[in-house]
C-alpha cells in the first residue's frame, strides 16, 4: 500500500551559550513554540507512516555539556513528541555531531546521538520498502543489503524500493563514498537537508560530477505543486533522483521554510513541501502593532508636558480704541 512520509529537516532547536543577547530566552520560547505547533499540524494532515528527521536537531549539540545536552533533548522531545504509529527515523548532522570542516568530528558527540536518538544503519519499512542511512559526516553506510540477491545469487533488487537518507547532499561532490553507495545499494530515490532550501536533481549515474541541483517549489507558480516522480523508469535508466527538503525553522536566515511529504505507492513517488508562514513578517508586523501606539502614547506625554512646564506665555496687548 501507500508509504506516506513526513520529513523535518534542520529544526536546530535553539541552545544556551551560542546567543547572549538579553532577549535570548524569548527568541529560544518563540522558536519552540513556533516549531512544535506546525509540527503538529504537519502530523495532522500527513497521517504518516514514518517520519525522517533529516539532521540539524539541535544547534549546539556538537559542543553542548551533558547537562545542556540532557535539557535540549528534553525541549526537543517536546517539540517533537513521538508518534503512536509513526516509525521515527532520526540522523545527525554538522550541528549535532561536528564534521562540516569548521568543526571536526566530535567522537563523544556522534556517541551521545546514537544513544539517545537510536541511530541505526538502515529501517526496513515493509517488504517493498528500505530506508539507509548514508552518513557523509562520518563516512558510515552499511556496505550491502543481503535482501538485493536470491538464493542463487540473482539480483532480484527490482522488487523493493531503497531510499537513501543524509543530512549533506548525496550526489554534490561526490567521493568514493557516494560512488560506492551508489553501486553496492542502488538507490531509487534520496532525500537530504543541510542546504535549507528546496531543491532536487536528476542525474545519470556515469556523469554524478556535472550534478546541478534545481528549485523545487520554491516559486508562487509551483509552490503547492505536487511532483511526481516514476521510481521504476529512474532504476531502468540508472537516472538518480535527490531532492532536498527545506528547513522547518523560521531561524536559519532563509524566508521559504516548511516540511517535506512524500508518499510512495508501487513504484511511483508523490512529493510536495508543507509550507509554513513566514514568521519573521509576522513578528515584524506584531513590533509595528505594539510600537504604533506606544508612539502615539509617547508624543500624547510629551505634548502635556509642554503644555505645562513651558515657560512660553502669549502676550496680549490692548487694542486701541
Amino acid at each position: 500500500g501507500c508509504v506516506k512520509i513526513l520529513l523535518v529537516a534542520d529544526p536546530q532547536i535553539l541552545g544556551k551559550t551560542y546567543d547572549t543577547h538579553f532577549y535570548a530566552g524569548l527568541a529560544n520560547y518563540d522558536s519552540d513554540r513556533y516549531l512544535a505547533w506546525y509540527y503538529e499540524q504537519a502530523v495532522e494532515h500527513v497521517q504518516p507512516d514514518v517520519i525522517i528527521f533529516l539532521g540539524d536537531l539541535m544547534d549546539e549539540g556538537t559542543d553542548s555539556t551533558e547537562i545542556h545536552f540532557e535539557e535540549y533533548y528534553t525541549r526537543f522531545g517536546a517539540i517533537f513528541p513521538t508518534h503512536p504509529t509513526a516509525k521515527v527515523i532520526y540522523i545527525p548532522g554538522d550541528n549535532d555531531i561536528g564534521g562540516d570542516g569548521r568543526q571536526p568530528l566530535n567522537p563523544i558527540a556522534k556517541r551521545r546521538f546514537r544513544q539517545y536518538f537510536s541511530e541505526r544503519p538502515a529501517w526496513v519499512i515493509n517488504d517493498n520498502l528500505t530506508i539507509y542511512n548514508i552518513n557523509r559526516i562520518t563516512l558510515e553506510m552499511t556496505l550491502n543489503d543481503p535482501r538485493m540477491l536470491d538464493s542463487t545469487g540473482t539480483d532480484v533488487s527490482d522488487r523493493y524500493l531503497r531510499i537513501f537518507v543524509s543530512h549533506i547532499p548525496v550526489l554534490d561532490v561526490p567521493s568514493s563514498f557516494t560512488y560506492t553507495a551508489i553501486h553496492n545499494l542502488k538507490p531509487n530515490v534520496i532525500f537530504s537537508a543541510h542546504l535549507h532550501v528546496s531543491q532536487f536533481a536528476r542525474i545519470h549515474r556515469s556523469r554524478l560530477k556535472t550534478v546541478q541541483y534545481k528549485p523545487l517549489s520554491q516559486d508562487k507558480r509551483t509552490a503547492y505543486k505536487v511532483h511526481s516522480f516514476d521510481l521504476s523508469y529512474h532504476q531502468d535508466t540508472q537516472e538518480l533522483l535527490e531532492i532536498i527538503v527545506p528547513t522547518c525553522s523560521y531561524r536559519m536566515s532563509v524566508p521559504d521554510i516548511g516540511y517535506g511529504y512524500a508518499a510512495i505507492d508501487g513504484t511511483t513517488l508523490k512529493y510536495t513541501v508543507l509550507w509554513t508562514t513566514r514568521r519573521f513578517y509576522q513578528l515584524i508586523s506584531y513590533v509595528v502593532i505594539l510600537a504604533v501606539p506606544v508612539v502615539l502614547g509617547l508624543l500624547y506625554v510629551f505634548y502635556k508636558f509642554l503644555r505645562e512646564h513651558c515657560g512660553c506665555r502669549p502676550r496680549y496687548e490692548r487694542l486701541p480704541k
